[in-house]
């Protein structure tokens, strides 16, 4: 029962309270001022993290408290989404500096990791890594959580750079709390992770009201940065169940592949990677004059096909993620290519 109340009770404050928000958000200047890259035209209020973001920590706090079964992991991933969101409600209202705010990713990745280190090492057992390629079991388990920690890093960041466009970050969470739901009560995920589903669909859903073209509000990197934690922490979770890894990596393909192509044609033309930017294959859209809505609209026929693709791929892994593989690059080009008019 506290699965469906909690949720339903969440979706009505967050939109409510995000309601409420916009005007002292506009009082007190915590506004996203546009500039020569940005996507919109007017100052927008950016602070729909804090409401999102307490909301999920304490949904999910309550959740455990009820059920009286939280652990070392969910504990320091409630707090670590608390860091996050806080570090980056300070970023919001006063810009900290890139460096700072990398240490405080980095520290709640690394100690999320560790406190995953017994997964990885059932991971690597069940998959008979260590015997097949007679590997030391040692190196190999450091390899992993380095490639763990790198890319649940460069994740937080591309949920970042991809909040730019009005409902695009929303719609993502939505569909992947879909997903996670449905795969859930496939029994490819426990009960902890149906509730989460529930939490982030509810939230996210409530907050797309309020972000959807014309947006009134922005998430904010209180609302992106520990958005995109969240993500990889489901994105790893199914790595280690081994079934269920397939159908969050393709629900969440387009975020990845927009950012990580866009990161490599930047390397390659000698561009600085850590200044901001327009390149995304979004905004290039927008900036040939069609509205947010428009390309929002594509994205959301892709994110449906690939949520065919994600609940397909449980049984035909290999094929399922190459048709939503092939089907992303070619949004992307199309997004590239296509001129007004057309």
């Amino acid at each position: 029962m506290v699965k469906i109340v909690i949720p339903f009770i969440l979706y009505f404050f967050c939109f409510f309270a995000l309601k409420k928000i916009i005007p002292f958000l506009k009082k007190n200047s915590i506004l996203d001022h546009p500039s020569s890259r940005s996507n919109h035209k007017q100052s927008m209020p950016k602070g729909g993290g804090i409401i999102i973001i307490p909301a999920i920590i304490i949904s999910i706090s309550l959740y455990f408290f009820i059920e009286s079964s939280i652990n070392t992991k969910w504990l320091v991933f409630l707090l670590s989404i608390f860091f996050l969101f806080l570090i980056s409600l300070i970023d919001d209202i006063k810009s900290l500096p890139a460096i700072l705010r990398l240490i405080i990713h980095s520290l709640c990745v690394i100690i999320s990791v560790y406190c995953m280190k017994d997964d990885i090492t059932s991971f690597l057992n069940n998959m008979d890594i260590v015997i097949k390629f007679n590997i030391s079991e040692s190196l190999l388990f450091y390899l992993l959580a380095s490639l763990i920690i790198l890319s649940w890093l460069w994740l937080i960041n591309l949920f970042n750079f991809m909040d730019g466009m009005d409902g695009l970050t929303a719609l993502q969470m939505i569909f992947l709390a879909l997903t996670l739901n449905i795969i859930s009560l496939m029994n490819h995920f426990n009960n902890d992770f149906q509730f989460i589903s529930l939490v982030l669909f509810s939230v996210f859903l409530a907050f797309f009201r309020h972000n959807k073209p014309q947006a009134k509000i922005f998430l904010g990197d209180s609302g992106s940065i520990p958005s995109g934690y969240i993500a990889g922490f489901i994105l790893i979770e199914s790595l280690f169940k081994q079934g269920p890894f397939f159908p969050i990596l393709i629900i969440l393909l387009y975020f990845i592949l927009d950012s990580t192509i866009t990161l490599i044609i930047r390397s390659l033309n000698n561009n600085n990677l850590f200044s901001a930017h327009s390149d995304h294959f979004y905004q290039k859209m927008i900036r040939k004059g069609y509205s947010h809505q428009y390309v929002l609209k594509k994205v959301m026929f892709l994110l449906i096909f690939l949520i065919l693709m994600s609940f397909i791929s449980l049984k035909y892994h290999l094929i399922s993620f190459s048709l939503a593989l092939i089907t992303t690059v070619f949004t992307l080009i199309f997004f590239s290519v296509r001129s007004k008019g057309e």
